[in-house]
C-alpha cells in the first residue's frame, strides 16, 4: 500500500526578465497525450502573481486582472503599489502568451521574487478546477537606461 500521494503537479519554471523592457512569454500547455489543450474554447482563464521572496507586504508586485486575490475584485479595485500583466491570450493549440508592457515593468522593483501561474477551468458543476502548473523564480535584473516616454 503506498505511504504517501503528491497531487503538486506544477512545474519549476524561474524567470530573469529585465526591469523596464517588455515581458512576453509564450508557453504551450498539452494533455497527457502531447497534444495541445483547447485553452480557448474551454474557456480556461489564468492567474499569476509576482510576490516579494519575502513576502513582506500585503500585496503582489505585479498580478493578473482578470483574477485577483480572495476578498478584491482586481477589475475595479487597485492595489497600491502592484503592476499588472495585461490580458492573457490563449489559442486552441495550447499556447497562453503572458506579457506585460515596458511601462508596467519599470515599476516593478528589481530584485529575486517568486511566482506562481494557476488556470482555471470552468465545470459542468459549476466547482471550476484550479491547477497550479508553474512556479519559481521571478528575477528581475534592473536596468541602467531608461527610455524616454512618448
Amino acid at each position: 500500500m503506498a505511504s504517501k500521494v503528491n497531487l503538486d503537479v506544477s512545474e519549476v519554471l524561474d524567470i530573469t526578465c529585465r526591469q523596464g523592457d517588455t515581458f512576453e512569454l509564450t508557453l504551450t500547455l498539452k494533455d497527457s497525450s502531447g497534444s495541445g489543450l483547447n485553452l480557448s474554447t474551454d474557456n480556461y482563464s489564468f492567474v499569476m502573481q509576482v510576490w516579494p521572496s519575502n513576502r513582506r507586504g500585503s500585496n503582489p508586485l505585479i498580478a493578473t486582472t482578470e483574477k485577483g486575490l480572495k476578498g478584491r475584485n482586481l477589475n475595479t479595485e487597485e492595489l497600491p503599489g502592484a503592476a499588472y500583466f495585461e490580458p492573457f491570450v490563449v489559442d486552441d493549440n495550447g499556447n497562453v502568451t503572458i506579457k506585460a508592457t515596458a511601462a508596467t515593468m519599470r515599476n516593478v522593483p528589481a530584485g529575486r521574487h517568486i511566482y506562481d501561474l494557476q488556470f482555471i477551468l470552468p465545470t459542468a458543476s459549476g466547482v471550476d478546477t484550479h491547477t497550479t502548473v508553474l512556479r519559481g523564480s521571478f528575477t528581475i535584473n534592473e536596468d541602467v537606461t531608461k527610455a524616454a516616454r512618448r
